[in-house]
């Protein structure tokens, strides 16, 4: 730790959001082409599941980038129907990259600040807090679906 609460919450935030990506990703490494169809009765398959990951995690970068004060990135793909695990996991990490980009070198008053964008208020760090929980959240949810502990 530093002597800097600031410094302190922002790497306890990154470590929360590298860990809940790390059970994502454990969720979704050793599905097959077949798993990822496949969906519990009124659920979506897990490729929608993992759609749906990226495409928060885009919004979240793009309020982020708002909220540091730099442009906003360019939605990129979310389209997993179709695609194996393995470019799954490149898209979750394109969406992660394009979130720890626009708050690389985030102030101090920028990660607190909180903001309203539409009907919601966010301040980066809760954004990150919700980024880690959605991974969880949904790691679970791959998990029970595909039937596995």
């Amino acid at each position: 730790m530093t002597d800097s609460p600031f410094a302190d919450d922002l790497e306890a935030a990154l470590a929360d959001l590298a860990s809940a990506r790390a059970d994502l990703v454990s969720a979704v490494q050793p599905l097959s082409e077949p798993d990822l169809d496949r969906a519990r009765r009124g659920g979506w398959p897990v490729h929608r599941i993992l759609e749906h990951v990226i495409q928060s995690e885009w919004l979240y970068a793009q309020v982020a980038a708002t909220l540091s004060g730099k442009p906003t990135p360019e939605r990129g793909s979310t389209a997993c129907a179709g695609q194996p695990a393995d470019e799954v996991l490149c898209l979750l990490d394109a969406s992660r990259t394009a979130l720890l980009q626009a708050i690389d070198g985030v102030s101090e008053d920028a990660f607190y600040e909180i903001k309203r964008f539409g009907h919601e208020e966010y301040s980066v760090l809760s954004l990150l807090e919700n980024a880690a929980a959605h991974d969880h959240e949904h790691a679970a949810q791959v998990r029970v679906t595909v039937g596995s502990p």
